[in-house]
Parts: C-alpha cells; sequence; structure tokens
C-alpha cells in the first residue's frame, strides 16, 4: 500500500521560509532546534503506539500456525531512540531522520521492502509502516511555535 506525501509539506515550507526570514541566524538555529525536538518527540510517541502519521494503525504482526503473535514486544522500539531518530539544524534548516544502518532499516520498514530477517537468514517481505510524516497536528504545532518566536 503507498500513500501519497504530504501535500501541505510545500505550502508550510514556503511559509516557513517567508516567516523565519524575520529572526537573526543565531534565533532561527534555536527555534528550528526546538522544533526538530518537538517533531522527533511527536514522530517517537507515534512510532511507540504503532500508529502511522496518518493516524491509521499500523499492519499487526503475522501469526505463526498456531495463531500466536511471534513476539509480544513493540515493534522497531530501537528506531524512536533520540540517538537513532537524528536532528540537525543549522540557520538555513532543520532535518530529521535516520543515518547509517539505521537509516537502511527504516526504510525497509517505512516503504514495505523486502529484506533478511538476520544477516544471512532468510529474506522477507515486511509490511508498510510509515515511520515519520508530518500530519496536520503537527504542522500546527510548529506553526504556533515560530508565531511565538515571531510575536515577542
Amino acid at each position: 500500500m503507498t500513500r501519497a506525501p504530504d501535500a501541505g509539506l510545500a505550502g508550510l515550507e514556503r511559509w516557513l521560509m517567508q516567516a523565519l526570514a524575520a529572526l537573526d541566524p543565531e534565533a532561527r538555529r534555536r527555534l528550528l532546534l526546538e522544533i526538530g525536538r518537538d517533531l522527533r518527540r511527536r514522530n517517537q510517541r507515534r512510532i511507540g503506539a504503532q500508529i502511522a502519521p496518518d493516524g491509521i494503525p499500523w499492519e499487526p504482526r503475522r501469526r505463526d500456525r498456531w495463531g500466536r503473535i511471534r513476539s509480544t514486544a513493540k515493534m522497531l522500539q530501537g528506531l524512536r531512540e533520540t540517538r537513532r531518530l537524528a536532528l540537525k539544524t543549522s540557520p538555513a534548516g532543520l532535518e530529521l531522520g535516520y543515518s547509517g544502518r539505521n537509516r537502511r532499516l527504516a526504510s525497509v520498514h517505512h516503504f514495505g521492502e523486502v529484506d533478511a530477517v538476520e544477516p544471512g537468514g532468510p529474506q522477507h517481505q515486511y509490511a508498510a509502516r510509515l515511520l515519520l510524516g508530518l500530519p496536520a497536528e503537527d504542522v500546527a504545532a510548529v506553526r504556533a511555535r515560530i508565531l511565538a518566536a515571531i510575536e515577542w
């Protein structure tokens, strides 16, 4: 199942650039860091709740031949850790995502690709479980934080 990217992202980016131009570079970097931390927390909560950014619950884990779920642990716990969900800021922008090995693992689960279950092990087609996104409530939170920063 493929989902279209957020159409509102381009509009938010244009509005964000215009609003941020009013701030000096250091204030802009601090504001983007606060926004990035907030977005990271929101995405971490969604991953922990196993809900896609659009509010749709993830497809549950497959069951074994006796009807039991193979593991009762929450999925992708490691990918929601702060040290793995990297945040980079500069006066010019904000980047939130995964890098290195974590990027490959996140990509496999985000897009539902085929990957080895363990190194040298059998291949498995993983279900698409969207990890990162920008739903309407996150956009509203970003706008509110920017407006609060510009007002003072």
